[in-house]
């Protein structure tokens, strides 16, 4: 797995996502609990001008099939550094391992063709 290091410690590279309205998997696992979220936009002027804005919701999935509570992200022209903690029962069986997804946040997600998005990226990093 690629890692980058900076001021703040290495980062285990996760994956970045277009994000979309169905629900996509980083192609990386993770035993990390912080996380360097940074949003893309893809085109500017789309945001900007055209394009109706929205969020996105990530989640964790564990290796029984079950999955965290959806963590509103939204978009942000800094990267974002949040802890997401291994819950307490999974800790405590050693199930720290972890899998990411996100899909598109938007109060009217239903309402719309996903055309009338402005596109963005989500890059999620891990703090090794």
């Amino acid at each position: 797995m690629t890692t980058i290091t900076d001021s703040l410690g290495t980062w285990e590279q996760l994956g970045e996502i277009t994000v979309s309205n169905q629900w996509q998997l980083f192609p990386a696992s993770t035993l990390s609990e912080t996380f360097r979220i940074t949003t893309t936009i893809v085109n500017q002027q789309d945001w900007d001008e055209l394009k109706i804005r929205s969020g996105a919701y990530i989640r964790f999935y564990y290796p029984d099939n079950s999955k965290s509570l959806n963590i509103y992200i939204p978009v942000s022209e800094d990267s974002i550094i949040r802890e997401f903690q291994v819950p307490k029962e999974f800790r405590d069986s050693d199930i720290i391992t972890r899998s990411a997804g996100c899909i598109l946040s938007h109060r009217k997600i239903n309402q719309y063709s996903l055309a009338s998005y402005a596109q963005w990226t989500l890059k999620l990093e891990g703090l090794v």
